[in-house]
């Protein structure tokens, strides 16, 4: 399986004032459980668990329904989908990713938040709503979303005279303004920089650019700036396109010429990268809003950095995004029904999500809570307001039913470049064919 980063799924990360009432789902008379029932709702972030206490505290204040919330880590949660799935056991309302909400909805069990919401879903990011729809329905309310984004070493770039906003990556030609930049941020202990005389790979001070094979953070974008996709409409995996293949063969090529760390070091740790920017020691690097939280701790304001969009393509520069939602279980009853919706509602409001946001918790799926959360990073001295407005042109998350098996057996396969091993010609086609053999 991909790593969260890989997926854009951090579980660090993460106007419609208060609860309302939902369309068919109460109308003016109050909702009820039995006595002693409660709503079951699971989370896979510990993080957000906690955020979410004082949220449902005010949910059952105003509705008299009782939520117990429940954390299963990463890896358990995953694996204990299929079973709640085949057992109908599911708990009233859950997280869910993209690449997960196909299996989950083919089992027929879940609820359709437009029914339920009404006009509700107007006030939440359509970035991150249009990725829950499924045959014209709407199959989530989402909580958080997130974005690659490109972060920038205030000081390193700007001792070079660099420009973070003006990055180009085009396969085509000799040479560009990102690979141009990345040069002559890298610099070893005697000041040489790759293509002088003498420079020594090894004794690097600074590396240019975070050129290595993450799925979200580089293939995603890179693939799509080049007018590529990872899937298609229907599902299958199409990355090893002509576009996937120089994007890919692209970013190896940058490892291979020392303008990023080491291709083979960065196979066999996914957060060197991480660790060397925090550490003073690269230009420039490309992640995901998931990775803020992290980077602002390591820093803790030894440098100055600053976000920017991801690098373009030729066709542009293409964040991949993707939301977490809260999925709701049809119980097959009136009145449990009617209580799901409620707490549906809830966590789709300014007052549900709050706690989220003022936590830094992702980017809230409710637009009218942007202003809350830029202003905790601002407190916490990270300017995020040039991530507005949300971006149009995006790369895509994993969708469909074993998405996330297909990329998870195709990233080992597409590492081989990065090691040398094979070239983005060779290891692209069969990395696809051999996803598209886990679709089925």
């Amino acid at each position: 399986m991909p790593t969260r980063r890989q997926l854009l799924l951090s579980s660090a990360a993460l106007g419609l004032a208060g609860a309302g009432t939902l369309a068919g789902c109460g109308g003016d008379q109050p909702v009820e459980l039995e006595e002693g029932e409660t709503l079951r709702m699971r989370v896979w972030s510990e993080a957000a668990a906690t955020a979410y206490e004082a949220s449902l505290r005010e949910f059952t204040a105003d509705t008299g329904l009782e939520v117990d919330l429940e954390v299963l880590g990463w890896d358990a949660y995953w694996e204990q989908l299929p079973l709640d799935v085949a057992a109908e056991s599911l708990p009233d309302v859950l997280w869910m990713n993209t690449a997960n909400l196909a299996q989950a909805h083919a089992s027929g069990q879940l609820l359709e938040v437009g029914e339920i919401a009404g006009g509700d879903a107007g006030a939440w990011e359509a970035a991150a709503t249009d990725l829950y729809r499924l045959e014209d329905g709407l199959w989530g309310v989402p909580q958080i979303w997130e974005q690659t984004v490109l972060v920038s070493h205030r000081g390193l770039v700007g001792a070079v005279d660099g420009d973070p906003e003006e990055l180009l990556a085009d396969p085509g030609a000799g040479s560009d303004t990102l690979r141009d930049l990345a040069r002559a941020l890298t610099v070893d202990d005697e000041g040489r920089h790759p293509g002088d005389e003498g420079f020594d790979p090894a004794g690097r001070l600074v590396h240019g650019f975070s050129a290595h094979p993450d799925r979200t953070a580089l293939l995603g974008p890179f693939i799509a700036g080049q007018g590529g996709t990872w899937q298609d409409e229907e599902g299958a995996f199409t990355f090893g396109s002509a576009q996937g293949i120089a994007a890919v063969q692209y970013l190896a090529d940058m490892a291979a010429e020392h303008l990023a760390p080491s291709g083979a070091a960065t196979v066999g740790d996914p957060d060197l990268c991480l660790d060397l920017f925090a550490g003073g020691k690269l230009g420039l690097l490309q992640t995901g809003t998931y990775d803020l939280s992290a980077l602002a701790e390591a820093i803790d304001g030894a440098f100055e950095w600053t976000l920017h969009p991801p690098v373009a393509g030729p066709e542009g520069s293409r964040p991949l995004v993707h939301a977490v939602a809260a999925v709701g279980i049809d119980p097959g009853d009136d009145d449990r029904r009617a209580a799901v919706g409620e707490l549906l509602s809830w966590l789709g409001g300014v007052e549900g999500q709050r706690p989220l946001a003022e936590n830094r918790l992702g980017i809230p799926g409710h637009r009218d809570l942007r202003g809350a959360w830029e202003g905790s990073w601002s407190e916490a001295g990270v300017d995020v307001s040039v991530l507005r407005p949300a971006p149009e042109d995006v790369a895509r998350p994993e969708l469909g039913n074993r998405s996330a098996e297909g990329t998870g057996t195709a990233l080992p396969i597409i590492a081989e470049v990065f090691t040398g091993d094979a070239t983005a010609e060779d290891a692209l086609p069969r990395a696809q064919d051999e996803a598209n053999g886990v679709l089925g």
